[in-house]
């Protein structure tokens, strides 16, 4: 809604003086309109929004409260649109004129607070949070700041005091626990911080990657190795190859002490912010996710972790350069520097920066020779990019570096399948794809491509018909699969049973062009010609393939040729349920 001097007579004029939506929302890009255009700009700002572009959409906001600068609707959004572009001083310059203007922001408060204690005021910003609304996620989020500042005042019996308030709320306990542990860890009260790592580590069922690094770094430093060794391989036993872990694992095997969890009250609050931020990122609260992320970034700039999180939702937005900035500020040589360089390799192909990313990959692939995930993403880069023999050749490279397969590597053997099927060398990807098999028995994915690849060649037919069955049956919604088994039906000439499952998988992947096509021919052969060609046209609406496109068009003008005569053994791409 429109307020203030952004009213009828502005929105008239504007309206039919400038265009209402400039096309540089869409490209991140900020172009100021001219005088006159405020509305256009508030509308720019909108669906700036709307598409996840944050920077465009808080430079939209600002230009429309300079014009309306009284305007409290424009100036809570052009706030929090700019926290969430990561502009601290613009978002704290305004959240004072909120607060100037009388409003009453919780999360105006929590920058001002941010403010004094970046500055280390602490006392200033206990009087600020202690005015804030402490409703929804305040309830976690001002506790939490306002212990921290207790702690960095001395004042560490009142900031437990402070944490004890979260257990009123079943979710705030695991937040409860992990900073009374990182509190009574700081302030040296070793038996109690012990007992509140266990807790969380408990309640998390192991424990999460920045609490498993933070009790394991207080076991060391408390001269128990031994423990934290045992810490370490229980985590690693659930994510092998973490990469941080391991780290700690090495620097713990090898005897060097580490530096504590927290160094200063100013840390711990940036960890506050963070796991608010993951917490919300989880539950799709974009921008109150970057928001504490950005926050935790305010007091610890080089923070990993909060520069990771960022970066991954700039990701989503498909804004590659800028998820690849905030990569670069996190340290290539720390474990956390590792994925933030392979998820700038991704980036770089989703920007067709294929050679730059290749070089990346090429460079990590050396840096690290006992890894092999750099291998796996160069091997899914140029899979995808139809590069199938390089692709074979860098999940070869990866399979060699593994000492031991176990089940969590049958992706490498399916994978490299994959590349040697469409590169024409079965030879070669059959004994992967079993192999894959021997790995992970009964794997949808596996059961799926492998069993329908025998049909297509007419090899191993019931064998591959209840291998595509059992697929189904472990991933009946999965509309790919589904069609794999009404394909296989029809190349196995059971027409009937053919067109209930391709009907089904349409059911399930409507938008897919070769599921209808395969539908559209299984109702041809039963008889139901005229739904056949709807079915023919409807591929051709939702944009097949290139070589698709004359075959579909020859049957809509010929139909298909009688059963006697086989049909044509190419293998459509959308069947195999990858």
């Amino acid at each position: 809604m429109v307020h203030g001097r952004l009213g009828a007579a502005v929105v008239a004029a504007t309206v039919l003086a400038t265009p209402a939506v400039p096309t540089q929302a869409t490209t991140g890009a900020w172009v100021p309109a001219g005088e006159g255009s405020a509305f256009g700009q508030y509308l720019a700002g909108r669906y700036a929004r709307s598409i996840g572009d944050t920077a465009s959409a808080s430079r939209y906001y600002e230009h429309v409260l300079r014009r309306d600068p009284d305007n409290p609707d424009i100036l809570n959004r052009a706030f929090l649109l700019t926290l969430a572009d990561g502009r601290f001083e613009s978002a704290a310059a305004l959240a004072h004129r909120i607060e100037k203007a009388g409003g009453q922001s919780s999360l105006a408060r929590q920058v001002i607070a941010v403010e004094h204690i970046a500055r280390g005021e602490t006392d200033r910003a206990l009087v600020v949070l202690r005015e804030a609304s402490r409703a929804r996620v305040n309830a976690l989020v001002v506790p939490l700041v306002e212990a921290w500042s207790l702690v960095d005042g001395g004042r560490g019996d009142e900031a437990l005091e402070t944490l004890a308030s979260l257990t009123e709320t079943k979710g705030h306990a695991p937040f409860r626990t992990y900073h009374e542990a990182l509190v009574n860890d700081f302030l040296g009260r070793t038996p109690a911080a012990e007992d509140a790592y266990r807790r969380t580590i408990d309640a998390l069922e192991g424990g999460s990657l920045r609490v498993v690094e933070a009790f394991g770094t207080f076991l060391e430093r408390a001269g128990r190795r031994r423990d934290a060794i045992g810490l370490y391989r229980d985590f690693l036993a659930r994510e092998p190859g973490n990469l941080p872990v391991l780290s700690a694992l090495e620097r713990a095997e090898s005897g060097r002490s580490p530096a504590p969890a927290i160094a200063d009250a100013r840390e711990g609050i940036a960890e506050a912010f963070h796991g608010i931020a993951a917490g919300l990122s989880g539950r799709n609260a974009r921008d109150l996710a970057l928001v504490y992320a950005w926050l935790a970034l305010a007091l610890k700039p080089d923070m990993p972790v909060a520069l990771f999180l960022v970066g991954r939702v700039m990701e989503r937005d498909e804004r590659h350069a800028a998820a690849n900035e905030l990569y670069a500020r996190i340290d290539a040589g720390s474990p956390h520097g590792w994925t933030a360089r392979l998820r700038t390799a991704f980036n770089l192909d989703d920007m067709d920066e294929l050679p730059a990313a290749v070089d990346l990959l090429r460079r990590l692939e050396e840096e690290r020779p006992e890894r092999i995930d750099a291998l796996v993403a160069l091997g899914d880069i140029l899979r995808a990019r139809e590069e199938y023999e390089a692709a074979a050749a860098a999940y070869s490279r990866a399979i060699r570096r593994v000492d031991e397969l176990r089940e969590r590597h049958w992706t490498l053997h399916y994978s490299r399948a994959i590349a040697y099927e469409r590169s024409n060398r079965w030879s070669k990807a059959e004994p992967d794809f079993l192999r894959a098999l021997d790995l992970k028995p009964d794997q949808p994915l596996v059961l799926n491509y492998l069993g329908y690849s025998w049909i297509d060649r007419g090899e191993r037919l019931e064998r591959a018909r209840a291998m595509v069955e059992k697929a189904v049956e472990l991933r009946p919604t999965d509309g790919y699969i589904v069609d794999s088994l009404g394909w296989a039906l029809y190349r196995l000439g059971r027409f009937d049973d053919a067109v209930g499952q391709l009907e089904r998988a349409v059911g399930l992947r409507p938008e897919d062009p070769v599921i209808n096509d395969h539908l559209g021919d299984a109702l041809w052969r039963v008889g139901r010609e005229l739904e056949a060609t709807f079915q023919w046209r409807r591929a051709l609406t939702l944009e097949p393939g290139p070589e698709a496109v004359p075959k579909i068009r020859e049957k809509l003008e010929k139909g298909l040729p009688p059963v006697s005569e086989p049909d044509a053994p190419d293998f459509p791409d959308g069947g195999y349920g990858d």
